[in-house]
């Protein structure tokens, strides 16, 4: 199997985002032979380039054409759009619509609105403090049902997330701290009562030398 083959063998096979460098710890190719073909298979639109930010691609997916449903005043809907999209959101967590536009190469104002389309119909959700995808199915219904302020719901969960995470975070942080006070405070504590016992070992040694002292000077005026 020659380099181009090992390639399309992979991307049919893979069903993530991929760089270059995955494609080639995957199949064995230099990253000279992966970057080389990467660049024919974006050419040919075998794949395609998900984020204008990072080298990142993934299959280029066939969908119905762009439609529209009327639901949002005059926007029409493209799935491939809106699975290149989903496909972003699976490479990191993401929490800002205005990163993802700057990351995706398209105006706040387009995310929110396929955001907003995607979440509608239950393809993207909030898991911890991030937008998430929930499943793929029925990719091709983006745009048929808007349900208006959901966006701001799966912000305000956002929100709530992050305060739970940063409380838990805190919570550990004070639980570690206690533990590190009472160690150090068990340490401090073994420590006065090494000195101790050493002071008192101390002066049983000297009333000891005394005691023998006093017994060698009874002895000498008792010979006499």
């Amino acid at each position: 199997m020659n380099p181009q083959d090992l390639m399309l063998n992979f991307v049919s096979l893979y069903k993530k985002p991929f760089s270059a460098e995955v494609a080639a710890s995957l199949t064995g190719l230099t990253r000279s032979d992966t970057e080389s073909i990467i660049q024919e298979l974006l050419q040919n639109q075998t794949i395609k380039q998900i984020s204008q930010s990072e080298n990142i691609y993934v299959k280029n997916q066939r969908y119905n054409a762009v439609v529209g449903y009327n639901q949002k005043g005059s926007w029409r809907f493209d799935p491939s759009a809106a699975s290149s999209l989903l496909d972003l959101l699976e490479t990191q967590s993401y929490n800002s619509i205005r990163t993802i536009s700057s990351d995706f190469g398209r105006s706040r104002q387009w995310v929110f609105v396929y955001l907003e389309a995607l979440a509608s119909i239950g393809i993207i959700g909030v898991k911890g403090y991030a937008y998430c995808v929930i499943t793929r199915e029925n990719l091709n219904q983006v745009g048929s049902i808007i349900k208006p302020g959901i966006v701001a719901d799966l912000r305000i969960k956002l929100i709530e997330n992050n305060q739970k995470i940063q409380a838990e975070i805190k919570k550990k942080a004070h639980s570690e701290y206690r533990k590190r006070q009472e160690q150090a405070w068990k340490e401090r504590k073994a420590k006065m009562e090494a000195r101790k016992l050493e002071y008192l070992e101390k002066q049983r040694k000297k009333e000891e030398a005394l005691v023998r002292k006093q017994e060698n000077i009874t002895k000498y005026f008792s010979k006499r």
